[in-house]
């Protein structure tokens, strides 16, 4: 298979000694970007999405939520600052709000955290209206999933109540269930607070273009679309069902007379994924969690009865340490070596099989997609019902790159890559490596875990250089990368 690990030896020191040769005077970055983007346009233009009976179909959960973007740097005064910057699960006031947005800003670091003090919120909320490039757009891992899978020539159901205003935010092909008919849906509104790579906050440098997310969520938390999803499920008959914004609940106040209400739901979200047919593949979305208790939740109630999992590498380093010490990671390195997120993929399938035995599960785990700044990684098992998974990994990393650039067209001036020439394909063996080859940039080869034959593909991404959109970005390449993987 191409790109498959080879041993280093003389044919990199031949490659180090044409590069500094030859591409002495020259911007190699520049060389490869013009092949690179050749060929993954090829691998999707050969790989459609199937149509007319074939159409797959996909039904998602739960909520949705008006998003308010904002600059962050223009919202919020440094000088406010009092103190190193700290992390902290919940939001009570401003001291507590600054010291966590600044945390995650100086390491670049993506967050979405519960303000507790809603006064506090409404207050943001108004001050950030008479910014003068503030924006409206619709929120929440389902609705931009949703959109993404339309887009790309799915058939969808979307669990999520909103108001109708909200709703026109969806295409009207996009079947919409989650409230009654004339009830008077009041929207949660999220605030997203956006900053571009080396902005400055006082002291502080941003790595990197992320996002810090605050909501003061009524709705979302309680999962409110579910039952309807639900009723509607059998008759709708998807291929594929994505559970996502479970990081609602995250230390959202749920216990009422002693009563774990956030237990209950999860309870309910797992009877919903065992409601459906085995054909029926599952897709568990990943966000950013710090409430342990509902990560310890996640692992016994929706992880072990879904097929594919996906996330960012920070949910990744977070994921692995809960499942293999039970403790949460806040912020992960924001550009992690391909050797370090290939060993955690690795450990988080080992794992997680082991929880497929433990409760029984007819499902087991199938398939990761970890997605990062510079590359895309999908594991899938060979036997598995997940096809294309080269085609995928291209795919999600098109869609990174048009995503963020607010932009179908891939800009070369507006691109650069970060995967090195090769890359180790873990940390425990240096001498296996994968040499990355811009007429053939998808590198995918085989591997056993767990008496499993699996495929692995690596995917470089055309990084935008002028961000224009990053909260959401995630939803999109998560759904990307999994509409080329289900057939009919």
């Amino acid at each position: 298979m191409a790109g498959a690990p080879v041993k280093l030896g003389s044919v990199l020191s031949v490659c180090i000694i044409f590069y500094a040769t030859y591409y002495k005077k020259h911007d190699i970055e520049d060389l490869r970007l013009s092949p690179v983007k050749e060929n993954l346009l090829s691998l999707e233009i050969e790989n459609r999405v199937a149509s007319g009976i074939s159409q797959p179909k996909v039904a998602l959960g739960y909520g949705a939520c008006h998003d308010l973007f904002v600059n962050a740097t223009s919202l919020l005064n440094p000088k406010d600052l009092s103190g190193e910057p700290e992390h902290f699960s919940e939001i009570t006031n401003k001291e507590t709000f600054l010291k966590s947005f600044t945390y995650f800003f100086k390491h670049g670091a993506a967050a979405e955290r519960f303000m507790s003090n809603g006064e506090l919120y409404d207050e943001l909320v108004e001050q950030a209206l008479k910014l003068p490039d503030t924006r409206w757009a619709i929120g929440g891992n389902a609705p931009l999933m949703a959109k993404r899978f339309f887009i790309e020539g799915w058939k969808v159901l979307l669990g999520g109540k909103m108001s109708k205003k909200l709703k026109s935010y969806i295409p009207n092909e996009i079947q919409i269930v989650g409230d009654d008919k004339n009830e008077d849906v009041k929207d949660d509104i999220h605030m997203i607070l956006e900053y571009r790579a080396d902005e400055t906050f006082g002291p502080f440098k941003s790595p990197r273009a992320n996002r810090f997310i605050m909501h003061n969520d009524e709705n979302n938390p309680l999962l409110t679309s579910l039952e309807k999803l639900g009723e509607n499920l059998h008759k709708f008959s998807p291929n594929l069902l994505v559970i996502s914004g479970l990081q609602m609940m995250d230390n959202f106040p749920f216990k009422h007379n002693g009563k774990d209400l956030r237990l209950e739901r999860l309870n309910l979200v797992k009877e919903q994924i065992l409601s459906q047919p085995l054909d029926t593949l599952t897709h568990f979305e990943m966000a950013s969690y710090v409430d342990l208790e509902l990560l310890l939740h996640l692992t016994t109630k929706v992880l072990p009865f879904v097929d594919s999992v996906g996330m960012n590498e920070q949910e990744l380093s977070n994921l692995c340490s809960v499942l293999e010490y039970g403790k949460v990671i806040v912020v992960a390195d924001s550009n992690p070596r391909v050797a370090t997120a290939l060993d955690q993929m690795r450990k988080i399938f080992h794992l997680t099989r082991k929880l497929n035995k433990e409760h029984g599960s007819k499902r087991k785990l199938t398939r990761i997609h970890v997605h990062t700044l510079a590359y895309q990684a999908i594991l899938t098992i060979k036997s598995s019902n997940w096809k294309r998974t080269k085609a995928a990994a291209a795919k999600a990393s098109l869609i990174a790159h048009r995503y963020v650039c607010n932009d179908q067209n891939i800009d070369l001036e507006k691109s650069k890559l970060l995967l090195d020439d090769s890359f180790s394909t873990t940390t425990h063996n240096n001498n296996s490596r994968v040499f990355f080859e811009p007429t053939q940039p998808v590198s995918c080869w085989e591997e056993l875990l767990d008496s499993e034959q699996v495929d692995i593909c690596v995917a470089p991404v055309l990084i935008c250089t002028e961000a224009q959109l990053t909260a959401g970005a995630g939803d999109n390449i998560s759904a990307a990368g999994l509409v080329l993987q289900v057939e009919k």
